[in-house]
């Protein structure tokens, strides 16, 4: 088997060898030898495997030199590859770095600290700005409404004022088929002196109607202009060309009487607003000529009288100038107006305010001149003000109010810091008042009448010279119960129930001191006995037996009347005899039972006894006070539908609901006590549907204590915040009336109020999170869209 393995000629290797050696042969590169050892690799691969076998000869001749020459050249290759592309990272770096500066050393002579031109980044804010800007005028070309109030602008934009042109249209990827009219533009809070020309151009939009070229009034179709908290000095002429503006606000500007001459050249305005600016004297009559006008704002100014002729104002409702000079107001042109709110608070108004002329002003619903120097509010005795809400004549030297009988509407007075020396006449007889406050005046006196007036829920006087020292400490209700022990109780009528009353004793049943006289004389019979007695032998016997306590109990009875009424009312009673009571309930029916005005001090326990028939109870007017006025074992009414515990001095209804056990409840009457709040009543008293909580102390209304009710009724109570949830609370099955007026909150505001419940709950709604609103959508369904719309 070796012989068939040739060996080479020595020639023929010497050759190879001199070719590998040669400098020419070496410079042809790898290929030549490479395409050779893949040749000699095919060879060898097709020798089978008993000829490979290697023999002392071919080791020999292998010429190993020559394959460590090409590995040094391939490693050559990629070394001067990697070295080419170091210098080409090279150049790049150092033609992307800015060149090395020297550093700066100040000198005693320079201030140059080698700082940058923006070195706080204002530039960034800058175009932040106009980014701001720009996305702004997009969003009003659509909606029609621009807001570039708080930008510390001191003057409109370019962009604002081309706002309308095609390529600015165009140029923010907006459509002109998507543009409409600029409605609605506010400016204010900026640093604006004067509006250019060009903004609001004073031309005629009908003369360019032939023009190819005029471009329109671009802010022509502005309703509504705010312009407040600038240092505005003078408006554009062209201000009157705005032909359906409506609302202008200007105040917190620095206008003058000047201002006029355009103003009142805008016909259509509704609602102008030129509060705290330099307006001063005597206003131009040129305002009159607004006769469309219906709200004018002219506080914190140094106006000293009002224009002539302020009748020919006949659209005009609300009036504010307090914070001014005036010295008096002329309510004999006022009182032709339809005026519903005027405010004349902190002037210089002397004497009286209205004179003799006025007896009438049938729209005012509010009226404010306090902090001034008045004297008297009228020189008429019988000024009628049947729509007024509100008086308010703090801070003055009003010695006496007029009758104020007529005034019907009437809900707040204030009059604090003022010489009323008495009660106004009329006083008593206003079933609506609810606050009054006649702190630091001369009144000496306080009608008891006041103890009848139920909607009375606050009444301050102190510091006053009161005859009864102890009643400036009194809160309202404990002034009114001390009143109403003045006041003499009508007569009652004799009925047909009065003798047979006679006979119950007044140690059994009642705590007055009101003996019948057949009970006289009955003891008178029974102490003559007891004489006679005394003088027999003690072996004797007695003439008659003693009579027993529980006897007498047993013979005792109360009427009932037509009805299955149990009236034990205005009868000094403190306690219901139990024997009684279950003697009535084997014999008669009783559906309802009367305790009012008298002297209970917890809920009677012996009611128990009329549990099955039992469905209206009224306990009001009595001495319920804190948390004791039910006893300690739980009481059952399981008919109960009707329960009045008004008028006592209960702070808490959780007593009710772990002592009392109503299923039926369906109306519980809480009015003028001092609760501070609510337990979830629903949970206890699953059939409650009326909640009548007004005149307390409640300081929060929640959604959840009233959730599931009807009818709740929270009038003059210290509710601060008004719980936006409430308003998902209405709708079908829900809540359908709800009486939240005479409170501490401020909003709503008693104009939304005075719309209904309807209109309340959903103004709440409008304040509720997105979110929460989509949820409550979804889960209420068609039936919350529908009460939605």
């Amino acid at each position: 088997m070796t012989g068939l393995f040739k060996k080479p000629a020595l020639p023929t290797a010497n050759g190879r060898t001199a070719t590998a050696s040669g400098g020419d042969q070496d410079a042809q590169g790898l290929s030549t030898r490479s395409s050779v050892a893949s040749t000699d690799d095919h060879n060898m691969s097709s020798i089978s495997p008993s000829s490979t076998a290697p023999t002392v000869d071919s080791t020999e001749d292998v010429p190993i030199h020559n394959f460590k020459k090409s590995s040094a050249a391939l490693r050559d290759q990629i070394a001067k590859a990697k070295a080419a592309r170091r210098a080409v990272d090279r150049e790049v770096s150092s033609t992307s770095q800015p060149p090395l500066k020297s550093p700066l050393v100040p000198t005693d002579t320079t201030f140059d600290f080698g700082l940058s031109d923006d070195p706080f980044g204002l530039k960034k804010l800058e175009d932040a700005g106009g980014k701001v800007m720009m996305s702004r005028i997009s969003a009003a070309r659509t909606t029609g409404r621009l807001n570039i109030a708080a930008m510390s602008l001191k003057q409109i934009p370019d962009e604002v004022l081309k706002m309308y042109d095609l390529e600015a249209v165009n140029g923010h990827g907006g459509s002109w088929a998507e543009c409409v009219d600029l409605t609605r533009f506010v400016a204010a809070d900026n640093e604006l002196e004067t509006l250019d020309d060009a903004l609001f151009p004073d031309a005629d939009p009908s003369d360019g109607a032939d023009d190819d070229d005029y471009q329109g009034h671009q802010f022509g179709g502005l309703e509504a202009l705010d312009l407040h908290g600038n240092m505005l000095i003078s408006l554009p002429l062209g201000l009157r060309r705005l032909q359906v503006l409506t609302t202008l606000n200007l105040s917190q500007n620095k206008l003058t009487n000047n201002c006029f001459e355009v103003i009142s050249q805008i016909k259509p305005l509704r609602d102008l607003k030129l509060g705290n600016n330099l307006l001063y004297g005597r206003l131009d009559d040129s305002l009159t000529d607004l006769e469309n006008l219906e709200s004018l704002d002219l506080h914190g100014n140094n106006i000293s009288a009002l224009p002539q002729h302020m009748e020919r104002l006949s659209s005009l409702r609300i009036l504010n100038i307090n914070e001014n000079d005036l010295t008096q107001l002329p309510f004999e042109e006022l009182s032709k107006l339809s005026l519903t709110e005027l405010s004349a608070r902190k002037n210089k108004l002397t004497g009286t305010l209205i004179g003799a002329g006025v007896q009438r002003m049938q729209h005012l619903q509010t009226l404010d001149v306090g902090i001034n120097q008045l004297t008297a509010l009228t020189a008429s005795s019988s000024l009628e003000l049947p729509a007024l809400h509100q008086l308010t004549v703090s801070m003055n030297r009003i010695q006496s109010l007029p009758d104020i009988g007529s005034w019907t509407s009437l809900l707040t007075i204030h009059g604090d810091e003022n010489s009323i020396a008495e009660f106004p006449e009329g006083f008593s007889l206003l079933k609506n008042l609810r606050h009054v406050d006649f702190t630091s005046n001369d009144i000496r006196v306080v009608p008891a009448e006041i103890s009848r007036m139920r909607s009375l829920g606050m009444l301050r006087m102190s510091g006053n010279p009161l005859r009864d020292k102890k009643f400036t400490s009194f809160s309202t209700e404990e002034l009114k119960a001390a009143l109403a022990a003045r006041i003499e109780p009508p007569e009652e009528q004799p009925t047909e129930d009065t003798g047979y009353m006679g006979n119950i004793p007044e140690e059994d049943v009642r705590g007055n001191s009101h003996v019948p006289s057949e009970t006289k004389v009955r003891d008178q019979d029974r102490a003559d006995s007891d004489s006679e007695d005394f003088a027999t032998p003690p072996t004797s016997a007695h003439n008659s037996p003693v009579r027993q306590r529980s006897n007498t109990a047993s013979a005792v009875t109360w009427p009932i009347k037509q009805g299955g009424i149990l009236d034990r009312s205005a009868t000094q009673s403190s306690s219901l005899h139990p024997v009684v009571c279950s003697k009535l309930a084997a014999q008669q029916t009783v559906r309802e039972v009367r305790l009012h005005n008298n002297t209970f001090t917890s809920i009677p326990s012996s009611l128990s006894f009329f549990a099955d028939t039992l469905t209206s109870l009224s306990i009001s007017h009595n001495e319920l006070v804190g948390e004791s006025y039910i006893g300690v074992d739980i009481l059952d009414l399981t008919a109960l539908k009707e329960l009045n515990m008004s008028h006592n001095r209960m702070t808490s209804l959780l007593p009710l609901t772990t002592q009392l056990r109503a299923p039926n409840l369906a109306k519980l009457d809480a009015s003028c006590n001092r609760i501070t709040t609510l337990p979830v009543l629903r949970d206890f008293f699953p059939s409650l549907t009326v909640l009548l909580i007004n005149d307390n102390h409640l300081e929060d209304l929640s959604d959840s204590w009233i959730q599931g009710l009807k009818i709740v009724d929270a009038r003059n109570n210290d509710i601060a915040h008004l719980n936006p949830r409430i308003g998902l609370l209405g709708g079908s099955g829900g809540l359908e009336r709800l009486e939240v007026t005479g409170n501490r909150f401020r909003v709503p505001r008693w104009n939304i109020l005075d719309l209904g419940t309807a209109a309340t709950l959903r103004w709440l709604r409008g304040r509720m999170p997105v979110a929460e609103m989509a949820e409550w959508k979804l889960k209420a369904g068609e039936a919350g869209e529908d009460f939605e719309e």
